[in-house]
């Protein structure tokens, strides 16, 4: 094989095992350079569990499996519950609500949403932008998460290293606890 032929044969063969495992959905003609690659964008009614780069067995949990409004959204161990399961339900111009599976509510920002440090929680859906999510891709397979009210990213609070830390919104700085994957699991 020449130079170009194989590198081209190993990114073929890696898109054909995405797509036949349902991974991923097809790209809008419009995607921007700012979004996330193909291969991260979450196919349709497929559930992940999304992960911190920082800590990478802590996933994205709603606090103690809560189904109310106001409940914390928090980073905890992984453990395959239906709070740390969340559907990326697509709302138009590349953003999307995340629905946790045990209450279908949304992840949402307290507050007006507009402040550093607002609090992430999950909250009955009504199609705010404080509810509406962007993925940007990040060199190395990970993606941040920016809300689309201001534009900032989610974040954990503290170090980001406890169990059970707070989610919250931050100007994005390209660290650790604002890079999150996310890994296919069943609902």
């Amino acid at each position: 094989m020449t130079r170009i032929q194989k590198p081209l044969g190993i990114v073929a063969m890696a898109m054909a095992m995405i797509v036949a495992f349902g991974a991923v959905s097809a790209p809008s003609a419009q995607a921007s350079s700012t979004t996330v690659s193909p291969m991260l964008v979450p196919a349709p009614n497929q559930y992940y569990e999304v992960r911190s780069q920082l800590v990478p067995f802590r996933c994205l949990d709603v606090a103690h499996a809560g189904n109310g409004d106001g409940v914390a959204v928090v980073v905890a161990n992984c453990w395959g519950g239906a709070n740390q399961k969340w559907r990326f339900v697509d709302v138009g111009n590349e953003y999307y609500e995340l629905h946790p599976l045990n209450s279908q509510r949304c992840l949402d920002v307290a507050g007006s949403g507009l402040d550093q440090g607002a609090l992430g929680m999950q909250w009955a859906c009504w199609g705010g932008a404080k509810q509406h999510w962007r993925l940007v891709d990040i060199p190395g397979g990970y993606l941040e998460i920016r809300n689309q009210l201001n534009q900032r990213c989610l974040d954990i609070t503290g170090s980001g290293e406890e169990h059970a830390a707070r989610t919250m919104i931050w100007d994005c700085w390209g660290g650790a606890k604002q890079r999150w994957y996310l890994v296919p699991v069943n609902p």
